[in-house]
Order: C-alpha cells, then sequence, then structure tokens
C-alpha cells in the first residue's frame, strides 16, 4: 500500500504520498544486489551528488533519489526469499487486495463510516470516503483512483497467477469479465481502463485472437455510442465515445494532453530530452528539466490545454520510471537501469507462462508509459512473479560440528 505514509512530512517539500515501505524492507542483511543494479546506483547517487553541489538544496536530490531507489530495490530482495516468507507474503497480498476493494465498494456506495474520515486522510492525505468527482471513480487505499488503478490491475494479475487459474479458461474469463466491470463501475479510471486493455492483450494469441477481438471491439463501440447518446458514462468510456463519436479526433493531440496532463506530456517531452542530454541535467533537476525538455518539443505552458488550471507551474517529473531517468539521468542512466533489470525481464520461462508474462508486460507498460515515480508495486509483482517460477537456493544453516551429547563415546 505504496500510498500510507503515517502522516509523514518532507521539510520544504511536504507529504510525499509514496511512503518507503519498500525500502524498509529490502534493508537487510542477507540483502544481495547484483554488480549491474550497483552501477546503476552508483551512477544516480554521483548524479544525485553532483545536482546538490551545483548550489541545490541537499534534500531535493535526495528525495528523487530515494523514490528511484525505494521503488527498485526491492526486486532483489523478493526474488530470493525462502519458502516461509514468500508464503507469508503471498498470504498478506490476499489480505490487502480484499480490503482495497472493501474500501473502494464502501466509497462506491457511500458507506464508509464518517467518524474514520478523519483518521484515514492522516494516513492517506488526499484520500475520499465517497468516489471522487467528474466520473474520476473510487481509490481503496490509495490517493486517488489513478493511483487504485495502477495497483488493483497488478494485484488482479498477480492473483491468477498465485491461484494458477488461466485467463483464458471458462473461469479466467469470468474473473476478466468481473474485473472489467469492477473498473468500470467502481475505479472508472481512464488510467484503469488501458491498463485493463493491456492486460486482456498480454494473455492473447493473435494468430487466433484477432477476429475475436475485432468482434468484441465492434459491439462495444456499438454499444458504447447507443448508451452514451443519453446516459453520463465511466471517465474511460467517456473518452473513447468523444474520440469516436464527438470527433475528438480531430483535435486528438489538444484534447489527450488535457485528459492525460502530466502523463502525456512528460513522454513526449522527456525520452527526447535524454537522447540530447546523454547524461541527463541530474537527479533532482526534474522541475527545471521538465520545463526545457517542453520548450525543446518547440511547446509552451500555453499551449497545452492541462496547464491552464495550474500557472504558474514549476515543471512536472515525468510518471514513468524510464521517462524520468531519461529527464534526470539522461540515456545512459537509463541503459545501466536496463542492463540491470534485462536478465529478469526477458527471461524465456516469464514469457512462456501466460500469467507470468502478463505480469511483465505490465511492468514495462509502467516503465516505459504509465506508471509512478516512487511506487514500488511493478517491481514488488515482478519479482513475486518471478520467484514462483525461480526459487532462490535453499539456504540452511551450517552444522554445528561439537557434540552437545555428554554421553557420546567420541572425543
Amino acid at each position: 500500500m505504496p500510498n500510507i505514509t503515517l502522516g509523514t512530512n518532507t521539510p520544504g517539500l511536504g507529504r510525499p504520498e509514496i511512503f518507503p515501505w519498500a525500502g524498509f524492507y529490502a534493508v537487510r542483511k542477507d540483502i544481495r544486489l547484483t554488480i549491474r543494479y550497483t552501477l546503476f546506483l552508483g551512477y544516480i547517487t554521483l548524479s544525485a551528488a553532483l545536482f546538490f553541489l551545483q548550489g541545490n538544496p541537499f534534500i531535493i536530490p535526495l528525495r528523487s533519489l530515494m523514490a528511484l531507489v525505494n521503488a527498485s530495490v526491492i526486486f532483489f530482495t523478493i526474488i530470493r526469499v525462502q519458502d516461509e516468507e514468500f508464503d507469508y507474503i503471498n498470504k498478506a497480498f490476499l489480505w490487502v487486495f480484499a480490503a482495497n476493494v472493501f474500501v473502494s465498494l464502501l466509497q462506491t456506495f457511500h458507506l464508509f463510516p464518517p467518524s474514520l474520515v478523519r483518521t484515514m486522510n492522516f494516513f492517506i492525505e488526499r484520500w475520499e470516503p465517497t468516489a471522487w468527482e467528474n466520473g474520476r471513480g473510487s481509490g481503496g487505499l490509495f490517493a486517488e483512483p489513478s493511483y487504485y488503478a495502477f495497483g488493483v490491475h497488478h494485484y488482479f494479475a498477480y492473483a491468477l497467477l498465485l491461484f494458477k487459474v488461466d485467463q483464458r479458461s471458462r473461469l479466467g474469463l469470468i474473473l476478466t469479465a468481473a474485473m472489467a466491470v469492477y473498473d468500470l463501475t467502481v475505479i472508472r479510471s481512464l488510467t484503469g481502463l488501458i491498463i485493463m486493455v493491456i492486460y486482456v492483450i498480454s494473455h492473447q494469441d493473435w494468430r487466433k485472437a484477432w477476429k475475436g477481438a475485432l468482434a468484441i471491439l465492434m459491439t462495444g463501440l456499438a454499444a458504447l455510442y447507443f448508451y452514451g447518446q443519453s446516459n453520463d458514462l465511466p471517465r474511460g468510456l467517456e473518452f473513447v465515445y468523444n474520440v469516436f463519436f464527438e470527433q475528438r479526433y480531430k483535435d486528438l493531440f489538444t484534447y489527450v494532453t488535457w485528459e492525460g496532463g502530466i502523463r502525456t506530456v512528460s513522454l513526449l517531452a522527456s525520452y527526447p530530452f535524454g537522447i540530447f542530454h546523454p547524461f541527463g541535467w541530474g537527479i533532482g533537476s526534474w522541475p527545471a528539466a521538465s520545463i526545457t525538455a517542453l520548450l525543446d518539443m518547440g511547446l509552451s505552458e500555453i499551449e497545452v490545454a492541462f496547464f491552464e488550471q495550474y500557472t504558474p507551474y514549476d515543471g512536472f517529473r515525468p510518471t514513468a520510471y524510464s521517462a524520468d531517468l531519461f529527464l534526470e539521468a539522461g540515456v545512459v542512466g537509463w541503459l545501466l537501469f536496463a542492463g540491470a533489470m534485462y536478465p529478469y525481464v526477458i527471461n524465456a520461462a516469464m514469457w512462456k507462462n501466460p500469467n507470468t508474462r502478463a505480469v511483465v508486460v505490465l511492468f514495462l507498460f509502467n516503465m516505459l508509459i504509465l506508471g509512478t515515480i516512487g511506487d514500488p508495486l511493478p517491481f514488488l509483482f515482478l519479482a513475486l512473479a518471478y520467484r514462483s517460477i525461480h526459487p532462490p537456493p535453499l539456504i540452511t544453516k551450517p552444522i554445528d560440528p561439537t557434540p552437545h551429547d555428554t554421553d557420546s563415546p567420541l572425543p
């Protein structure tokens, strides 16, 4: 639950929405980091130090650095846990999954006890006891529906893996349909709709599935047209309806930047910026670097509809982990990161199993396109999926050679 912050406050920067639970869990005596990941850590630490030495407040590069480390270091702890701890994590996961669904349903139906709202706001500052306005839906134990959408789809994908449910079986199709309905009626986030589509696609053999997919798409668009003419739609479906039937495809860039906000703009600007600045501007430099990246595209904030409600603004940190590395650490930093994760992401066994493949696809989508900086969930579930099919060597305690039986005839 990355949004549980316990009322913490960072001097000068306010309350973080992602508390370093994963970083604390990863710090243990048996942690084993790979050489490639250690090189990546060394590089971003040096980048943060150089940014600080340029006269910037120490807390700015430190917080940026900790966000990158907190998200990723948990991976190398989880892939090495032994069976007993792994079983405990899986049981805890089921309770967390159930708690999020339960709370989101209370929000949706306006049943959350008013007496507990203040307590919840201490743990999650932006949390709402009812569904968010403007059709954005409910957010469970997360700060907002978009955050919840990131989390709950990882929960669902890993739950099918944990219980060995084939997504293309009858049970798998029923559960996936139920998740899609939950997505549209409870979460109601455009982010959730996009991730759900990515998840479903990750399971398909498109040599066989394209006809059925095309039929479902055409049927869905027809139903959306007739229903959307006289009814309010969830935010995700409203976006699709406006693109296809309100002719927003004519000004698609403006519409997408308005609906997608900093997620879209950060992707468009950060990747080319990191190529032309191969070492980035330093860990912690995202406020100034993001504005420069936007200007380098030939745009300004007055040309992007999203920023009309945030004037003046002090830049935007990219939401995808890779995009942020391109901006702050350049393509060099991203290559070091990619080198650290490459052996696990391209693992043949992970791609052969449809359920582990779905987790890998969600991880890549979060890293490259749509994610949340500092959020450990993509790394955590990639590690759990990897650990499920690659158990680590059994760690046994060394045998004490000293005899303890005083009646033993041995000297």
